[in-house]
């Protein structure tokens, strides 16, 4: 076998953790000829079959795997003593690009444009997305450099860390004719609901964060965003559950009255996710470290 090109591998390693030659395409700023050419020239080279069609897209062989596996740490070191090479440093004048979830983006953002630490790096914050497997996509392809959001994460590739967590409250519009100080089930199950999906999952939040196994219930609405369930809820006779951060900071606003839920529910868990490669990273090992800063100095 001949010496292996290491930008083969580059290559081979980004199609084998996207899944598809079109998108690794894009994150390599190739061509798709280009990518398919790379993979062929590897094959040749190592004497395996890498992938198979499958469906509309491709599928790693056993080999694969294993080659991933094992040449993975040593490109992400490689990675790493590039970086070196162009220190980062905060002084220097960057953008990065933060995917978060509702509730961290009301958290950070007005911390991230007090704080000192990012008078020259910058974050631009953007909503997660709807799916986990288009938000490792995005990490992937280096078009966000960190996410925030709830979940487990599924991927060898990624790594994750709490950065800040919150329990489940249940509102209700201040006013409310049935509902006083608290709320037991049988009232929780008689009241109409306006509900909130949780991104990256096909639950409802009440019943993603609970310890129970919740019945049916009498659904009014379902919300895109936490602001928007607090307003239909603080302007009607519905229930609903959401992050006790954002029920107590907004409950005078929507005119909401803040309630323990009449079941056990689990901790919320904000953590960040990023890519492997930039495990080690400088630049992101300081946005991590100062975004874990900026919590530690709030009241969370």
């Amino acid at each position: 076998m001949t010496k292996p090109d290491f930008n083969l591998l580059s290559v081979f390693l980004t199609v084998y953790e996207l899944r598809s030659i079109t998108a690794a395409a894009e994150s390599l700023n190739m061509t798709q000829p280009g990518v398919s050419t790379a993979l062929k020239r590897l094959k040749k080279q190592i004497g395996v079959e890498l992938f198979v069609r499958e469906g509309r897209g491709i599928s790693p062989t056993h080999a694969a795997v294993q080659l991933a596996n094992d040449i993975r740490p040593a490109l992400e070191q490689m990675s790493l003593a590039l970086s070196h090479v162009n220190r980062f440093t905060p002084q220097t004048e960057r953008t990065f690009n933060v995917l978060a979830n509702e509730v961290a983006l009301q958290l950070l953002h007005a911390k991230v444009e007090q704080s000192p630490l990012f008078e020259k790096c910058r974050i631009q914050f953007n909503p997660v997305p709807r799916t986990e497997s288009r938000l490792l996509e995005m990490l992937s392809m280096q078009k966000a450099d960190l996410a925030i959001d709830v979940g487990k994460v599924n991927g060898q590739a990624f790594q994750t860390q709490p950065l800040f967590d919150e329990t489940l409250r249940l509102i209700c519009a201040k006013n409310h004719p049935r509902i006083g100080e608290k709320i037991s089930k049988t009232q929780y199950y008689a009241e109409k609901h306006i509900t909130l999906r949780i991104r990256r999952s096909n639950l409802f939040a009440a019943d993603y964060f609970t310890k129970e196994n919740l019945s049916e219930r009498i659904i009014s609405a379902e919300c895109e965003s936490i602001s928007s369930m607090m307003a239909l809820v603080g302007g009607s006779e519905c229930v609903g559950m959401t992050s006790h951060l954002l029920a107590e900071k907004y409950a005078k606003l929507h005119n909401l009255k803040v309630l323990q839920p009449p079941f056990t529910s689990e901790s919320i868990v904000h953590q960040l996710i990023w890519h492997k490669r930039n495990q080690h990273s400088p630049a992101n090992l300081w946005l991590r470290n100062a975004l874990c800063e900026l919590i530690k100095d709030s009241a969370v």
